[in-house]
């Protein structure tokens, strides 16, 4: 957003108009709580001797409580209040996913969003960085990306590169990705009750140039991911999200002889449903 400024006559040139910054960070204090919706509807092209296509609706309803904050970082428990899968047309089976109700995690993160300690349930010790980066990185794709570790003004982005587990994006298979997510400021706008930032998200996945995991039958995985984020400023928390994505992935079914491509189209949504201080 542009500043101008006027330093009594004559007009200031444009050119000495300053640009806002602002500083984007996590907020909040012990026993305040945010309730999110997510629901992610999936369009898989499957070829006819695999099923044919079909049309998947994951929703997951999340709890995050803050137990304590300090200046540098937020401690939570977030907690899996609901998840459903619906499959059209229905498969002879569909996971299980009974499992996941009620399912709590503890996790520590600094003020911009980073993974610095992950417990799960019945567990006296700490996740390993593995496990917190997959939890950082499905967080993410539920529309809670990293935020930068620093003031910046409209137009700005910040790009991190990883390699991940294809598990990480929800897929049953271990197959390692180089995943590469650019958030950019996109612009600030100013409400009766807050003033919201506007990030989009552009997420894209690769094949990774020297495999690793299992490997499953995956060959190899592609795509993108877009996002449109609202940020609360002054709040410090995540409104909601929309977003869209493309995948490609090429197999070899069990059984088969040849590859098989198979590409899935998703529409995203989440949102903040309720919180401690409606």
């Amino acid at each position: 957003m542009l500043v101008l400024a006027l330093l009594g006559p004559p007009v200031v040139p444009a050119g000495l108009c300053a640009q806002e910054e602002v500083l984007l960070e996590l907020l909040g204090t012990a026993g305040e709580w945010l309730r999110y919706v997510h629901r992610n509807d999936l369009v898989v092209e499957l070829p006819d001797d695999l099923g044919g296509p079909a049309v998947t609706r994951t929703s997951i309803r999340l709890l995050h409580r803050v137990v304590d904050a300090s200046p540098e970082s937020i401690d939570y428990l977030t907690t899996l209040e609901e998840v459903t899968l619906e499959v059209q047309p229905p498969p002879p089976e569909l996971p299980d996913l009974r499992g996941m109700q009620g399912l709590a995690f503890s996790h520590t993160s600094d003020r911009s969003g980073r993974t610095l300690g992950l417990r799960l349930p019945g567990q006296d010790v700490e996740a390993g960085p593995g496990l917190m980066e997959q939890v950082e990185n499905w967080l993410g794709q539920l529309g809670f990306p990293l935020l930068p570790d620093r003031a910046v003004s409209v137009g700005e982005a910040w790009t991190e590169t990883v390699r991940v587990p294809a598990m990480a994006l929800g897929l049953v298979v271990d197959y390692d990705v180089v995943q590469t997510r650019s958030v950019r400021l996109k612009e600030i706008r100013s409400t009766r009750r807050s003033r919201v930032a506007f990030l989009e998200v552009v997420t894209s996945w690769e094949p990774a140039p020297e495999p690793g995991g299992a490997g499953g039958g995956v060959v190899s995985l592609r795509g993108t991911a877009e996002q449109i984020v609202r940020f609360d400023i002054p709040g410090g928390r995540f409104l909601g999200s929309t977003g869209s994505s493309d995948l490609e992935i090429v197999l070899t079914p069990a059984g088969a002889a040849q590859y098989v491509a198979v590409r899935a189209q998703g529409r995203q949504l989440t949102g903040l449903s309720a919180s401690s201080d409606d």
